[in-house]
């Protein structure tokens, strides 16, 4: 019944028919009333009605018109604002909405995110201390005795997280990196490819090969993690359930002692779970002659740490400063006129492994609020000769990076690796740029310019790199792995590394053919994961470290070097046995090994030639086939410690397919409760596997606060570099 006066309705008041394949307007059947507009606007209604009228004339109010908004709410107090954003942040954690951990935690962050830009700071560090108090998770965290302590009082990193806070972006993977790296909720943001035409030429055909060798060499010194205990305490308990032992308030909680009655007394010339006090320090140089001629070392490279592992509630800027100043002052009086080229580490800095790229003030003329500690380490580094005026100005504003060359021709490269640190929460800002600092373009474009005029290049840094997530950020690491492909082997003759305390190396091979993505650009995207394992381009050595921590010796190296090349030909490590300081009367060092004695026992590889890439490359290889060379490398790289453990009890860590390489972890006295089961790990998705059962270690219950220094420790100690075949980093 509808459907026909549907139909007829339209066909009265259709205005267009088909005619002809074509379209013609009808004229519309209308009344002479309906359409005439000379009729009054002006309709009067039955008696005591209004007036009405058309065409919004008369009374009617314009379209113009405004109408009252609603009275605002009250404005609210500060206090009010602070205890809005923290409800809020509650209710995120216990939102059913909210599936995921990473869900939540990234929707905290995005909350903390919209307050730093609105809020003035000491609300950001309010809201971190009452979440600090509320939750476990953050309490367990911290490095200071009380959450106050950490964000605002002497520990003060909260003004700093507020600054992070405002700078990050959901677009940019920050949240998702963060709550991965710090808060283990979410996974690790995919790595990106690599555009390397934005920061270095194509190699060229006639730079696929390093420089032949000479047959003279000059002596050269590696030195790292110095660490100098200004705070040791003799006789105070070296055995301590607590971070830092060898102090006036360490103790053993297991075993009810303190430092008025301690388990194992503090030796003067240090322990293996103490910094390095000033006795040990000093007889590293002290008795250096007793293997070298410290006169003919042509120069040495330090590659970082001078700090000690104070908790973040026990350190200032004047300690920095005055450890930092009196280092390289011993340095100096030690080494008199043969220079030192020095790298800046994640200790020597305030709050710890903070550095901030310069473009975190954006244009509002600020200095970089990390310039005085850069403006002090290259006065220091100029003041003692080592660095020129150029090289300690670009220093000062670039983050303690520079380029110098030695008076044999050598350049050498320093750079900040703070800035690939995934402890710099820095990092955790426009996390898809694998260079907001620009320390890598400037590496890179301090390499073209040393392969333009056939110079051969050191690269010094403190944090080794690697894909694993443990240590390093993926994209700057992707970066720096794609420079080190580029200009290897012809212009990097080396790279050298610090931080894990101990005697390591790592292998850079080439990339497969299939490694380049293609691009609707003229860009070269690199996919850096798709490494040659057969193609060994460079090595990189990681220096032992001064400071016995965390259960290892001291030591010190002596690097062969060719005089022409600047390649590593042979090296002897150096090393104080911490299991008899008690009972010296001043530290005794010994030569701990040759590296061609124990690695080229055949006398294989020529006496001149480089211990590249290639050479250990093919020791990896008989690692594979001799179990005996993995324990002789195991126990090497922790200095011959007495704490080394078995490479076959404690966890496995394959590095590249097919390699089976074990890996110890050493372990301080509190954490044998918590040990990790040995794991085979074949792949990058083990590899996290390996990292998140640390990290639930780390959260074990009844492993206090304060053994998370320790503990982090371990959590670092899984350190299967994704691209080193064969060569196990840990820290």
């Amino acid at each position: 019944m509808f459907l026909p006066i549907l139909l007829t309705t339209a066909s009265l008041l259709s205005v267009t028919a088909a005619h002809k394949g074509g379209h013609k307007r009808r004229s519309i059947l209308s009344s002479p009333q309906a359409l005439n507009k000379t009729l009054t606007n002006t309709i009067p209604n039955a008696p005591g009605g209004p007036t009405l009228y058309y065409n919004g004339t008369g009374p009617v109010p314009s379209y113009n018109e405004t109408s009252p908004i609603p009275a605002p709410l009250p404005m609210l107090s500060k206090q009010e604002i602070e205890d809005n954003i923290f409800n809020e942040i509650q209710g995120i954690a216990t939102a059913n909405g909210l599936t995921t951990n990473c869900a939540k935690c990234i929707a905290g962050t995005e909350v903390m995110h919209l307050a730093a830009i609105m809020q003035p700071v000491d609300t950001i560090v309010n809201l971190l201390i009452r979440a600090c108090e509320t939750f476990p998770e953050v309490f367990d965290s911290i490095y200071a005795e009380t959450c106050y302590e950490e964000y605002s009082g002497i520990g003060g990193t909260g003004p700093y997280l507020a600054q992070l806070f405002a700078k990050m972006s959901i677009a940019t993977d920050d949240m998702q990196g963060y709550c991965f790296y710090v808060w283990d909720t979410c996974s690790l943001p995919a790595t990106i490819p690599i555009d390397e035409s934005a920061y270095f030429k194509p190699k060229p055909a006639n730079k696929t090969t390093a420089p032949p060798p000479s047959d003279k060499t000059i002596d050269v010194l590696h030195l790292s993690d110095w660490h100098l205990d200004s705070r040791y305490d003799i006789g105070s308990e070296a055995n301590c359930s607590q971070y830092l032992c060898c102090r006036p308030y360490s103790a053993n909680t297991v075993l009810d002692t303190t430092s008025d009655n301690p388990s194992i007394p503090a030796s003067r010339f240090g322990y293996f779970y103490c910094d390095s006090p000033p006795d040990l320090a000093l007889s590293a140089f002290s008795t250096m002659d007793q293997f070298i001629n410290r006169s003919s070392v042509a120069f040495t490279i330090f590659t970082g740490d001078i700090v000690s592992h104070d908790n973040d509630d026990q350190i200032s800027r004047d300690y920095v400063e005055y450890e930092e100043t009196v280092t390289y002052q011993t340095f100096k009086a030690q080494m008199k006129d043969s220079p030192i080229y020095a790298t800046l580490g994640n200790h020597d800095s305030l709050p710890e492994a903070l550095s901030s790229p310069n473009s975190i003030n954006n244009s509002t003329g600020q200095s970089n609020m990390f310039s005085w500690n850069y403006n002090l380490l290259s006065s220091l580094w100029l003041n003692n000769g080592w660095i020129d005026t150029k090289a300690a100005q670009y220093a000062s504003n670039h983050y303690g990076a520079y380029a110098t060359v030695t008076p044999q021709g050598l350049k050498i490269i320093s750079i900040n690796t703070d800035f690939w640190y995934t402890d710099n929460i820095f990092n955790f800002f426009n996390m898809t740029n694998p260079d907001t600092s620009g320390v890598l373009t400037f590496l890179a474009n301090e390499l073209q310019k040393s392969e333009d005029i056939d110079q051969r290049v050191w690269i010094i840094g403190h944090v080794l790199p690697g894909y694993d997530g443990s240590n390093a950020l993926p994209n700057p690491t992707a970066l720096f792995y794609s420079i080190v492909a580029r200009f290897s082997p012809a212009t990097i003759a080396g790279i050298f590394f610090g931080h894990t305390h101990e005697d390591q190396l790592m292998i850079y091979y080439d990339y497969l053919p299939n490694s380049t993505i293609s691009s609707k650009t003229s860009s070269i995207l690199r996919n850096t994961t798709l490494v040659d394992y057969n193609n060994p381009l460079q090595v990189a050595y990681i220096g032992p470290s001064i400071t016995p921590l965390t259960g290892n010796n001291a030591g010190w190296v002596h690097l062969e070097v060719d005089a022409s090349t600047f390649s590593v030909v042979n090296s002897q490590t150096y090393f104080a046995n911490m299991s008899n300081a008690n009972s010296w009367t001043t530290p005794i060092w010994e030569l701990e090994y040759d590296t061609r004695q124990i690695y080229d026992t055949n006398t294989t590889w020529p006496t001149n030639a480089p211990l590249d890439g290639a050479f250990w490359h093919g020791v990896t290889e008989n690692m594979l086939a001799n179990n005996t060379l993995v324990e002789v490398y195991n126990f090497l790289e922790t200095k011959s410690s007495a704490k080394t453990k078995s490479c076959t009890s404690f966890l496995v860590v394959v590095v590249s397919a097919g390699a089976s390489i074990w890996e110890p972890i050493v372990q301080p006295p509190f954490m044998q409760d918590h040990v990790l089961t040995w794991v085979h790990a074949e792949a990058e998705t083990s590899l996290m596997s390996l990292i998140g059962l640390a990290r639930q270690t780390y959260w074990a219950k009844g492993l206090d606060k304060n053994k998370k220094g320790y503990a982090l420790r371990l959590i670092d100690a899984i350190y299967g570099v994704y691209g080193v075949y064969g060569v196990v980093m840990r820290l």
